[in-house]
């Protein structure tokens, strides 16, 4: 056998069996774990044997579970338009449904959840023909909230602060969340309860690095249709729409990132430095590195481990700058500190790529991307290297 007819059978395996066994997917739309999302709840065919349906009140239950923590959210009779309902010899009836308001839950970036293990569960369930007790319930939780744990409530406010877009987002409660939960437990032990559509799970894995992974159950942005089949002839469908968005604008709102930036320009635009600044500058960037770029040393600060490394990048390769530019003599023949060598590497294969990516998401737009910043870290990229006398 030839080497081309090898090579063409081994592409036509690996294509195969990646069909059968996986999906690939464009990094861009998997949804990574330091991605917020939402889900937005659209139409929906739900089977049930409630012949008297539109004369009962009910209640669309989803339970969206993210490891130890439980999101509850609430769908009631006036946030959904009934288009059609069709019969099926009398015995049940598919209801079309489209949520029209209060219907898009904003997920914080599970990297903020602890235990989260890499998975979003969604539970979405229906009943008719509630008892007076569960109405009685029901008009104390609003459907404009989801009802979350406390542990939890911090990094949703945060998002819906910096990331809701439109009133249909529901805004976090904390407070109700017992509550919550017994209505979801209990609503369908009731005598008289009839299920709208059966109760649906789906799960979804948030990988850390969206180019590392294949397979078919990813979170991808776009939309989604669960089915859970009744029979040949009826299924219920949910439809989901999936939105991923960048927690960058978090970020962005912490002292930290204010004042990284301010030592980024202070530092990055001086010619020469003053060797008797030298030590003072150096400090200036190691107590950022040190106090400001360390998980949980202040409360209710937002970061992740992406931002840590990204910005420390920026301070050890603006070190690496002041020392260059506070000797007096033009070159050393001491070697460079092998923590600004990485940072001269980072940015060297960042400014060459110009690419937004997980890798320089946190410092793309305001460095890699600017043309002002990066002609600036261009610059110090060529004093450090002549510096240190690097090929």
């Amino acid at each position: 056998m030839n080497k081309t007819i090898k090579t063409s059978i081994f592409l036509f395996l690996f294509l195969f069996s990646s069909n059968i066994f996986s999906q690939i997917y464009s990094p861009k739309d998997i949804v990574n774990i330091y991605d917020p999302f939402t889900i937005t709840f659209g139409e929906l065919i739900l089977n049930t044997n409630d012949d008297e349906f539109k004369e009962h009140n009910f209640v669309i239950i989803i339970t969206i579970t993210i490891g130890p923590e439980k999101i509850i959210k609430f769908l009631y009779k006036d946030d959904l338009l009934i288009n059609n309902v069709k019969s099926y010899n009398d015995e049940y009836w598919a209801i079309n449904f489209t949520a029209r308001k209060n219907n898009v839950v904003l997920i914080p970036a599970i990297y903020n959840i602890a235990n989260n293990g890499g998975m979003v569960n969604i539970k979405m369930e229906g009943y008719s023909n509630i008892s007076a007790g569960d109405e009685s319930m029901m008009s104390q939780l609003s459907t404009s909230y989801v009802y979350t744990s406390s542990t939890m409530y911090g990094s949703m406010e945060q998002a819906y602060k910096y990331l809701a877009t439109t009133p249909e987002v529901n805004k976090p409660n904390s407070s109700l969340l017992t509550t919550a939960e017994v209505l979801q437990r209990n609503v369908s032990t009731r005598p008289g309860i009839f299920y709208l559509g059966n109760p649906t799970d789906v799960s979804y894995a948030i990988p850390e690095d969206p180019k590392k992974v294949i397979g078919t159950n990813l979170l991808i942005q776009g939309q989604k249709k669960v089915e859970s089949k009744l029979s040949n002839k009826a299924a219920d469908v949910w439809n989901l729409l999936i939105t991923k968005y960048t927690d960058v604008k978090l970020v962005q709102g912490e002292a930290y990132f204010n004042k990284i930036k301010g030592a980024f320009s202070d530092i990055i635009n001086m010619p020469k430095i003053d060797e008797s600044k030298r030590e003072g500058l150096l400090a200036r960037c190691n107590e950022i590195i040190n106090e400001d770029l360390v998980m949980g040393r202040k409360a209710g600060v937002y970061m992740n481990n992406e931002v840590i490394k990204q910005f420390t990048y920026l301070m050890n390769f603006v070190k690496a700058g002041i020392r260059a530019k506070s000797d007096t003599a033009s070159t050393t023949e001491e070697f460079m500190k092998s923590d600004e060598r990485e940072a001269l590497n980072y940015f060297e294969t960042n400014l060459k790529d110009n690419d937004f990516n997980l890798n320089n998401q946190y410092l793309f737009d305001d460095y890699i991307n600017s043309s002002v910043n990066r002609g600036a870290i261009q610059k110090e990229i060529d004093i450090i290297r002549r510096y240190y006398q690097l090929k």
